[in-house]
């Protein structure tokens, strides 16, 4: 028994002389210490590399947007002890919850924190799971007082929300992401007023008048998904499955996620993140109740009045792409005439309507040829003819031409493609596809057998975009590098690359 403890100990010793070399060398964290460091441990949950555990540890810490991080605990022991669990990704056979989003380059945890808890909570309090309501991080957090290099609160978040409210995406698309830089929140869309929604109130269940009790944050959860906050650890950005509990020590910074499930069996919230699909389980993760991260000390919930009444966009959804003949769809709330009078916007503010006569209760569908329109960026809303309520906005592209793009790139200052390439490159990224964006662009790394070695995507592309690549996604070698894009029109998919370059890689 001494010799394995002494085992133990060495082995942990050398994980953390291991997370201190990681941090001189700029790696944020070793996944293979990691994973030793959980199999000596014990701890029931597995680690990988991810997108974000390649990052350097100076754009790790930019990630966490958490101005302070969260204190005290909450005081388990006194839990009830039934066991129930509940999970928003199916409550009685219902997905409540919106896509998995990623805040990408961007200190702004806290707004998709934020807006995540929102629009689960908004379809929950109107009892229509089919309403997939969207919010504006962009605008939340840039209206609101936060920064990419200097983050945010959600106590701040919840006050705006309720003080001034929140549009939908498509008044203020997010783009913080791609280039790593703030908005102004001048860039909102001119009605932005007319188009948000506020909360009633907000309450903090895990604050100090519930006694840091693990059963009133329960109870709010059966209500619906919660804000929360956690200081992250190194090892976290390596998960990939399980019920994580952390085996080092090494604190990056505060992070804003979202509660959206607990089990007692597992002893574990079940969180939401904001680092995309790629991370976690599918984005989502388990987080044990003897980790001492703090997910869960500090909640918030919003007030979200119910509405009886409502309507929703279906198709096309937010930057879908269209062509030819398609379908306007919306879903409405209740039993009586589904009916609705179609709008939609181009960017001068020209607006055409088209009138959809429902034929059941529920939805209505319109076949409408985009023909008729120029090609470029829309926004459309759908409006009851019979209760006069009108949906969020969505944004979309009408694009009826073979597309012609063009893609280029140069290194950024501070990065010679000359020499060899190790830590995270970036490049500066031009792509041109008039009158819509490129659909689609990803960097790609091919070794000399022709075969793509890494990849990064980008599905929100802009004129000029900021894009790195971590080396570490392959080994050491000669690759050329490219950007490649596609769009699809009619059906076909259409593509294009950049210029490319030869390069040697030395991976450390």
């Amino acid at each position: 028994m001494k010799n394995r403890s002494l085992l133990l100990i060495s082995g942990i010793l050398l994980a953390v002389y291991s997370f201190a070399q990681a941090q001189d060398t700029g790696k944020v964290v070793d996944v293979n210490q990691v994973q030793m460091m959980i199999k000596q441990s014990k701890k029931n949950w597995v680690a990988k590399e991810s997108w974000v555990s390649q990052l350097s540890r100076a754009e790790a810490k930019r990630m966490l947007g958490l101005k302070n991080g969260p204190t005290g605990t909450l005081d388990y022991e006194s839990t009830s002890s039934a066991a129930t669990s509940i999970d928003w990704r199916n409550n009685k056979g219902v997905n409540w919850l919106g896509p998995v989003m990623n805040q990408g380059n961007c200190g702004s945890c806290v707004a998709f924190a934020t807006v995540a808890t929102l629009e689960a909570q908004t379809s929950i309090a109107s009892g229509m799971p089919w309403l997939h309501p969207t919010f504006s991080p962009q605008e939340i957090f840039a209206c609101g007082g936060g920064g990419c290099d200097s983050g945010w609160e959600p106590a701040s978040a919840a006050h705006y929300l309720k003080t001034t409210g929140i549009p939908d995406e498509a008044c203020m698309p997010y783009t913080s992401g791609s280039t790593g830089n703030d908005v102004s929140c001048s860039d909102k869309c001119q009605n932005a007023s007319a188009r948000s929604m506020k909360i009633s109130g907000f309450k903090t269940p895990s604050g100090i008048l519930s006694g840091k009790s693990v059963d009133s944050v329960k109870a709010a959860l059966l209500k619906g998904p919660l804000v929360t906050t956690l200081n992250v650890y190194a090892d976290f950005m390596t998960y990939s499955s399980g019920v994580y509990q952390h085996v080092g020590n090494d604190i990056l910074g505060g992070h804003a996620i979202s509660i959206v499930g607990y089990d007692d069996t597992k002893r574990a919230w079940l969180i939401r993140n904001s680092w995309g699909e790629e991370w976690g389980e599918k984005g989502f993760a388990w987080v044990s109740w003897d980790d001492t991260s703090g997910v869960g000390s500090e909640t918030w919930s919003f007030d979200v009045a119910s509405t009886k009444f409502d309507v929703s966009i279906e198709s096309p959804m937010d930057r879908a792409y269209v062509s030819g003949n398609t379908t306007l769809s919306a879903n409405v709330a209740g039993t009586g005439d589904a009916s609705v009078e179609f709008v939609i916007t181009d960017d001068q503010g020209n607006n055409t309507s088209a009138d959809c006569q429902a034929s059941a209760a529920g939805k209505c569908d319109l076949a409408f040829d985009t023909t008729k329109l120029k090609e470029g960026h829309y926004q459309i809303a759908a409006t009851s003819k019979s209760s006069k309520t009108t949906s969020q906005v969505r944004e979309f592209f009408i694009l009826n031409s073979v597309p012609k793009m063009s893609l280029s790139f140069v290194a950024k200052a501070g990065t010679d493609l000359g020499t060899v390439l190790n830590g995270r490159p970036e490049f500066i990224v031009t792509a041109s596809m008039n009158p819509v964006p490129i659909q689609h662009v990803e960097f790609r790394a091919i070794d000399s057998t022709g075969k793509i070695a890494s990849i990064k995507a980008n599905d929100y592309v802009l004129g000029t975009m900021d894009m790195g690549w971590r080396t570490l996604t392959v080994p050491s070698g000669k690759y050329k590098i490219l950007f490649h894009g596609e769009t699809t029109y009619l059906g076909k998919v259409y593509s294009v690359d950049s210029n490319s370059f030869n390069v040697s890689v030395e991976t450390k």
